[in-house]
């Protein structure tokens, strides 16, 4: 696999996860505007119905893919393998500084830094208890759940995101149980054990974030690494749904009023004409 190759592997994956986050937010989202919106979306609610079973089945079909182990399938262990066999497409350090010193110039190798998300700490254990110390004494309230940074080669990078992805492994195992019994194939346990096999191989909300996050940070890094180029995790507007639930809300309010003004003109009408009839 040659450097074009991987980096075009690593865009489609982070295709699929950019999907599957885009997903999982609006599923988010429901749940949360079912407890405020409740009236409004109860007006189509064959259509939310739908749609959210829709978006959770899309949601799994792309982690499942993401994280297949079906022999001849991409996915984001075959990228990391392919990096780590391809190690000369990408450069060590994230860029170099040059200083020019009494005439002679001196090149310095600008690491990449990483702020270590709560899951990576236990492979750090020394630069956190060390940064978590220094937060200490200067009297930071936070000081300890402040976020760690540490400097990293690119082949420490890769490390760091292996173990990761080692450490999602029941996680992936769980995924790939669920798809193959219940989303892709009409399997015999899917059918009439459908307990049995998510009791064996649960998957909550929470793992499905975690797996997404992962896809997203290992295929950001090495997109990021090969292009220089800093991928989106998801929409910017991908909060916008709430705007047409709130517009709902005032014609359902406009609807009332609306309602209330006819039965008073309606009242007042049939007050006059039988006022006019007892004279």
């Amino acid at each position: 696999m040659d450097k074009e190759q991987l980096n075009k592997l690593a865009e489609e994956l982070y295709q699929e996860a950019f999907a599957a986050n885009a997903y999982f937010l609006i599923m988010q989202q429901y749940r949360e505007m079912q407890k405020e919106y409740l009236d409004e979306m109860s007006l189509s609610p064959a259509f939310y119905s739908v749609i959210y079973e829709a978006l959770q089945k899309a949601c799994f079909i792309e982690l499942a893919k993401l994280y297949d182990r079906t022999k001849g399938a991409y996915s984001i262990g075959t990228m990391l393998n392919f990096c780590e066999e391809n190690l000369k497409f990408f450069s060590e350090y994230r860029d170099t500084v040059e200083i020019e010193d009494d005439g002679k110039n001196y090149i310095f190798p600008v690491p990449y830094q990483h702020s270590l998300k709560p899951t990576e700490e236990c492979f750090f254990r020394e630069e956190v208890h060390v940064q978590r110390n220094i937060y200490k004494l200067f009297d930071i309230s936070s000081a300890d759940t402040a976020p760690v940074t540490v400097e990293l080669t690119f082949s420490e990078f890769l490390k760091l995101y292996q173990k990761r992805y080692v450490a999602l492994s029941k996680k992936r195992d769980n995924i790939s149980e669920q798809r193959n019994k219940i989303y892709a194939h009409n399997d015999v346990k899917g059918i009439f054990n459908l307990e049995e096999v998510l009791e064996k191989n649960p998957l909550f909300y929470t793992d499905m974030q975690e797996l997404i996050e992962f896809a997203l940070d290992a295929t950001g890094l090495v997109i990021g690494a090969l292009t220089g180029v800093c991928k989106a995790r998801n929409y910017s507007n991908i909060d916008d749904w709430e705007g047409t639930l709130m517009l709902a809300r005032l014609g359902l309010k406009y609807q009332d009023y609306d309602q209330e003004q006819k039965e008073k003109a309606f009242w007042k009408e049939f007050h006059f004409q039988e006022k006019g009839q007892g004279e």
